[in-house]
Order: structure tokens, then sequence, then C-alpha cells
């Protein structure tokens, strides 16, 4: 005798080629979701508003450069992430005096809500020495950071040429929870158009 097969239909979600083929549409759509969301809510901290501008500045900023190299200027920072204290051993070089204080900015790699930015005062025990101490607000998180010192104001004269006095060290460090390195000035750049 022959046995015949019962033809017996499962419903639709007892197959599971139906549910991959659900679930592949259905993962996009969620991603696409999450992607809206992220783009909606988080800040494009690496835009500058106004490129031009700051495109124009950059010979003004390569001056300063320079002029940290033409006065040998250089500075030995370090930091304890647990204090949050800053001791920053500057190096005059050629300069006439020691500044009363100092400007430091900590920039983030990648967030600009993270910076720092702090005015170093020179220590008071010894006044003729380059100590300068400060205290960040908030502690730094271990990854790279853009240290910039600088003196204290940023004036420019009437043609638009940065005084003589206006210099800047910067360095990327990769920071720790306690850290010291020396900042040396960069090597003298070319301006675009110039000799």
């Amino acid at each position: 005798m022959y046995s015949m097969a019962i033809n017996q239909t499962k419903p639709w979600y007892r197959f599971p080629l139906v549910w991959m083929l659900i679930a592949i549409p259905l993962s996009a759509v969620v991603m696409g979701v999450i992607l809206l969301w992220l783009a909606v809510d988080t800040n494009d901290g690496l835009v500058v508003d106004d490129y031009y501008k700051e495109g124009l500045a950059i010979n003004q900023v390569i001056e300063r450069d320079d002029a940290a190299t033409h006065f040998n200027i250089a500075a030995d920072l370090k930091y304890d992430n647990a204090t949050r204290a800053m001791e920053v051993t500057f190096t005059k070089g050629l300069l006439d005096v020691y500044p009363a204080t100092i400007q430091l900015h900590i920039k983030h790699a990648t967030r600009a809500k993270k910076d720092h930015h702090v005015i170093l005062r020179r220590g008071i025990t010894n006044p003729v020495s380059g100590q300068y101490f400060g205290i960040l607000s908030k502690p730094l998180t271990n990854g790279y950071w853009y240290f910039e010192i600088s003196n204290n104001e940023i004036t420019y004269n009437g043609v638009n040429k940065i005084n003589r006095d206006n210099w800047r060290l910067t360095k990327r460090f990769k920071v720790t929870q306690k850290f010291d390195f020396t900042i040396k000035p960069l090597p003298k750049k070319k301006i675009a158009g110039s000799p």
C-alpha cells in the first residue's frame, strides 16, 4: 500500500526564511533611525563657521610660531590629574622679562566642549624664575590633546601685522593621569608668497 504524503501547510510565521527577509530591511530602518538621532543630537565641533576668515589669519599664526623660534622660548609642563594642578617652567630665551601671566589652551583632538583655557600666573616664591601655576576646572581625560602656550595679549597694529612680542608654543601630546613634557618652538616656516 502506498502511503500518501499529506500536504500540511504551516503558517507563514513558522518559516525561518520569512523572518530573515523581514530582518534585513527592519535592521536598516532601525540603524537609520539611530543615525538620524545621532546627527540631530550631536554637535559638529570640528566645523568652523567662518573658514575663510580662519584661512586669512593663518599667516599671523605662523608669525607667532616664528616669534617663539626667534626668541628661543620653551616650556616644561607638569600635570597631576588628581589635583588638576598645572605647573609650567618657562624658559624666556631672548625675551627681556618673564611675562606676569601666560595663557594655556588645552584643546581636545575631536571635542571642542572638552577644551580648557587657563591663565597661568608666575609663582610668588621666586619672582625671577619662570615658574607658572594654574588649576584646571575639570580633569583631563586620557587621549590626545593639543597644548598651546602663548603670551597674554594678542594685539595687531594697523596693517594687520602681529606685534613682535606675540608668540606661541604648540604640541600634541597623549595625556595620562600624570605627565610631564617639554614644548619647544616649531621650526621656522615660510609664509606663502614670501621670498
